[in-house]
């Protein structure tokens, strides 16, 4: 159990503005990443503060990600699923994490341990529904990001084409108004050329 926490003490974890700056990115671009790796089973070590810790094998994944995305044109979700699937680090991180906050309890009778296991369990249970909590709020926010991405597609595009109207429109009213000159040169040639066969 010592070894177990020690080993974790020494193992060197950044934070999301750290990582975010390595890989040349935004924080919420990072986030929205963390996510979907999630989503798909992936798990990262978070602090007291439930806010996500990285290490050197989660930035190994995060830039494999960023490969998968933008070299090689794959679909986020895609990606996510397979770095996932590749790296599968959840069992034994989960249990470590466990190993780490609920040591087992020796074996005993004695009523003060066995009230210390009862409030380990209800501490138990109290994070797994603030986990869950936490997973349907990520969940949400990737929602609200997909529709306000979709909105600022809307507006992109409907910007675009007003534009292209009001360009054309600029290019109707000019031809119209070189249109209109040639015609009245026109009459006003006509009327010059009446007026001097009149003279004569």
């Amino acid at each position: 159990m010592g070894e177990v926490i020690e080993l974790l003490a020494r193992e060197r974890t950044y934070s999301g503005r750290e990582v975010a700056g390595l890989l040349g990115i935004g924080a919420s671009t990072l986030r929205k990443w963390s996510m979907l790796l999630e989503q798909h089973g992936y798990w990262f070590l978070r602090d007291s503060q439930n806010r996500r810790e990285y290490r050197q094998v989660d930035i190994t994944c995060l830039q494999q990600f960023y490969s998968l995305t933008k070299d090689q044109l794959i679909p986020q979700d895609e990606a996510a699923r397979m770095v996932a699937t590749q790296t599968s680090p959840e069992p034994a991180r989960k249990e470590t994490a466990v190993a780490v906050a609920f040591p087992p309890a020796p074996v005993s009778s004695h009523p003060a341990l066995n009230h210390t296991t009862v409030a380990l369990e209800e501490l138990d249970e109290k994070l797994h529904a603030l986990a869950s909590h936490v997973q349907q709020q990520d969940a949400a926010y990737l929602a609200l990001l997909a529709r306000v991405e979709k909105q600022e597609t809307y507006i992109t595009n409907n910007l675009k084409e007003r534009d292209r109207r009001l360009t054309k429109a600029m290019n109707d009213i000019m031809d119209a108004k070189i249109e209109l000159a040639k015609i009245r040169d026109a009459e006003r040639k006509t009327t010059i050329w009446q007026k001097l066969f009149r003279i004569r």
